[in-house]
C-alpha cells in the first residue's frame, strides 16, 4: 500500500513540474517578439554605454595603471591617514572615493605613499 502511495506522489510531483515548465514556456513565448520556430530579432546597438559603464574597449584603450584623479580633500585625508600609520583606513577612503576594488585601492595608496 505504501509503495502505491509513493508512486502516486511521484506522479503528482512530475505532473506539477511538467505543468510549471509548460506555463513558464508559455510566458516566455508571450514576451519574446519572435514567431514560433523563428530566429530571435537582431538587437540594434545603442549609442549609450552598457549598464555599469564598463566595456572591454574602455579598458583596452585606456591606461589601466593610471591613478584615478582623487579629489584634493580625499588625497589630503589619505596622506594624513598614511602619516598616522592607518593604511587600511586610507585604502577604504580611496575605495569610497573611486569605487575601485580593494586590490586597485591598495595599488593607488602605494603610489601615493611612493610619491609622498
Amino acid at each position: 500500500m505504501s509503495l502505491l502511495l509513493m508512486v502516486l506522489a511521484l506522479l503528482g510531483a512530475l505532473a506539477v513540474l511538467g505543468a510549471g515548465a509548460w506555463v513558464a514556456a508559455q510566458l516566455r513565448g508571450r514576451y519574446q517578439e519572435t514567431e514560433p520556430g523563428g530566429a530571435a530579432p537582431a538587437v540594434a546597438a545603442s549609442a549609450e554605454s552598457p549598464a555599469g559603464g564598463y566595456t572591454l574597449l574602455d579598458a583596452a584603450g585606456g591606461d589601466a595603471d593610471a591613478v584615478p584623479a582623487l579629489p584634493e580633500d580625499t588625497l589630503g585625508r589619505v596622506r594624513g591617514l598614511l602619516a598616522e600609520g592607518r593604511g587600511n583606513e586610507a585604502i577604504g577612503a580611496v575605495r569610497d572615493a573611486t569605487g575601485c576594488d580593494a586590490r586597485r585601492a591598495e595599488e593607488i595608496v602605494a603610489e601615493i605613499r611612493r610619491s609622498a
